[in-house]
């Protein structure tokens, strides 16, 4: 039976999940979806509207913590959860608060640029679509241009203040919590590392095909990028995808 992991094409959350199948080398299908449009599909097949949902043995598996999870009990090896006790512990709770806060604010921090580029915003998610059904996704942009805003919690300037303060707060705290290995937990790479290193892939301009950005960037992107331009931590996050995240693996 076919894995099929269901995504959008330039998502945080979806390259965690992305990630994690092509670090252990698992042959599988990619559909992309259009934000907004993708709901009803997604709606039928998971029973919510978030992506990615991978299904695996003939079941959805909806969020990126949970595919890794699922992955790890099929597709062992290579491992992304530590050995040791504590440290998977460790690892796990810290995808988990990253989820749910850096995640979340880094996506803010990159809409409050995006959601003035409807042009830009629509190339980078309907990458690979005819071109017809491109053109009708951007057209249609400057109806949708108000869910998306709530959506991406930039419709409050108070919020995407504390979004960008998060982020920022959380840059540092990764530097600190660094081992002198260069990982998160322990000595070796971990869902932690991959974690923190896709959540932040946005801000970094990572080389890899699967987050390259379309050229040229709008100046509010670049804007925005720059506040956080040369932190060691996005350095860092190039090098773990450098080091870690592997070229797509074989499909189905």
């Amino acid at each position: 039976m076919a894995i099929v992991l269901h995504q959008f094409e330039f998502s945080h959350f979806n390259d965690k999940a992305r990630w994690a199948l092509d670090f252990k080398a698992v042959p599988h299908e990619r559909v992309s979806y259009l934000p907004g449009p993708h709901r009803p599909a997604i709606q039928r097949l998971s029973g919510q509207m978030q992506t990615p949902v991978l299904e695996l043995d003939g079941e959805p598996i909806a969020g990126s913590a949970a595919i890794i999870d699922r992955l790890e009990e099929r597709f062992p090896d290579p491992a992304l959860y530590p050995e040791d006790g504590a440290e998977r512990e460790q690892a796990l709770a810290l995808q988990t608060e990253m989820d749910q806060t850096l995640g979340p604010a880094a996506r803010t921090v990159v809409f409050s640029a995006l959601v003035n580029e409807g042009a830009y915003m629509t190339s980078m998610f309907a990458r690979g679509k005819p071109a017809a059904k491109r053109a009708l996704y951007r057209a249609a942009f400057p109806l949708a241009r108000g869910m998306i805003a709530r959506g991406n919690g930039v419709d409050d300037p108070a919020n995407v203040a504390v979004c960008f303060q998060t982020t920022r707060e959380w840059l540092d705290r990764l530097t600190t919590l660094r081992s002198p290995a260069g990982y998160l937990v322990g000595d070796r790479f971990s869902v932690a590392d991959l974690t923190a290193a896709a959540l932040l892939a946005p801000l970094a301009e990572v080389g890899h095909v699967d987050m390259r950005r379309p050229r040229p960037i709008p100046e509010s992107v670049t804007e925005v990028l720059n506040r956080f331009a040369g932190h060691p931590t996005l350095d860092w996050v190039r090098e773990i995808y450098a080091r870690h995240r592997p070229e797509r693996s074989a499909r189905l």
